[in-house]
């Protein structure tokens, strides 16, 4: 893959693992509330769950920007979507969509969960896989250009990330008011 694109999609991933770690802490009780609604834990180990959960997402980031430790970061960054996206899903599954899903915006009302958010997160997923090592094999020479391509593609996932993102969550909100 051009290391542009792997180099953008590092950045992108960075930047969105380092705000939802930081949303996350700045409003912990909230996110800790938003797990032990998933119902997925005994209430003993929700805090635990919690601060290891925070703590993997936030050391995602400066992981996935060094370069010695890009691969390591990935799958951190990974780890992190996968049991976040596993919650979803056991949610949905059990018909439980009005849980906060503690992705961010934590200070905000929520508009649930949905198969949307799983799509999100499977996105996500595909970044941490092409941001590793493992993706820039063979990879080519940067030449100045690429620094402005670098930026104007990092700005633009991150511009599409919270598109889509706040579209999932009008969508959500307008489905609850319709139905109630």
């Amino acid at each position: 893959m051009d290391p542009v694109l792997t180099y953008a999609s590092l950045a992108c991933l960075a930047v969105l693992m380092g705000l939802g770690a930081l949303d996350k802490l700045r409003h912990f009780s909230l996110f800790e509330a938003a797990v032990g609604a998933y119902r997925l834990l005994p209430e003993a180990l929700v805090r635990p769950f919690s601060v290891l959960f925070v703590a993997a997402e936030a050391l995602s980031t400066p992981l996935l920007l060094w370069p010695a430790s890009r691969s390591l970061g990935a799958v951190l960054a990974l780890c992190v979507l996968l049991v976040a996206t596993s919650g979803i899903v056991l949610n949905l599954l059990r018909g439980r969509r009005d849980v906060d899903c503690g992705c961010s915006g934590l200070g905000e009302s929520s508009g649930g969960l949905s198969w949307w958010l799983v799509a999100r997160n499977a996105v996500l997923a595909a970044l941490a896989l092409v941001s590793g090592d493992w993706a820039s094999d063979g990879a080519r020479e940067l030449v100045w250009v690429d620094g402005l391509t670098f930026f104007g593609t990092t700005l633009a996932l991150l511009g599409l990330y919270y598109a889509a993102n706040q579209l999932i969550e009008s969508h959500l909100k307008f489905q609850k008011m319709q139905n109630s």
